[in-house]
């Protein structure tokens, strides 16, 4: 959904919207962190006792936020709750809603650049599929051809 569906979607459609985005917004902090932190996601995943893929789901947003590995990654990467979840410490949070919209912001942008990725790909898929069909059409009309061309011959 792109900002301009946002804005014509119902009040219940905007909320959805908004939580997909805070979703998103709490594990791709998650990420950060452990980016800053200079750490690959097998090496926090050794450094708390779990998986890779572990990891790997909790940036991606495939486990829940509240996950029972939080805390071990918060006091891994030596950062409280807040920061990890929502990228600043609590205090900031209350007192930056300017950063807040700033963040809303650059998530809108990001999701309207994956959803251009995506929609370059679709288009892309599609342009494939109608060359691979052309050639099938080329094919199957050619190979009637020569099947009449034989017919006649014999």
């Amino acid at each position: 959904m792109n900002i301009v569906a946002f804005f014509r979607h119902g009040q219940a459609g905007r909320i959805g919207y908004l939580a997909a985005m805070l979703y998103d917004f709490f594990h791709t902090n998650i990420r950060q962190a452990r980016e800053r932190a200079g750490l690959s996601q097998e090496e926090l995943a050794d450094g708390i006792g779990v998986g890779r893929t572990t990891i790997v789901s909790l940036e991606t947003g495939k486990t829940r936020l509240f996950n029972k590995n939080i805390p071990g990654i918060a006091g891994y990467l030596g950062i409280s709750l807040e920061e990890l979840v929502c990228g600043a410490p609590a205090g900031a949070l209350l007192q930056d809603e300017l950063s807040w919209a700033e963040r809303e912001h650059a998530l809108v942008e990001e999701y309207e650049q994956r959803i251009q990725i995506l929609q370059d790909k679709l288009d892309d898929a599609y342009r494939l599929n109608k060359a691979l069909q052309d050639n099938v059409d080329s094919l199957s009309s050619s190979h009637s051809y020569l099947l009449e061309q034989l017919r006649k011959d014999q």
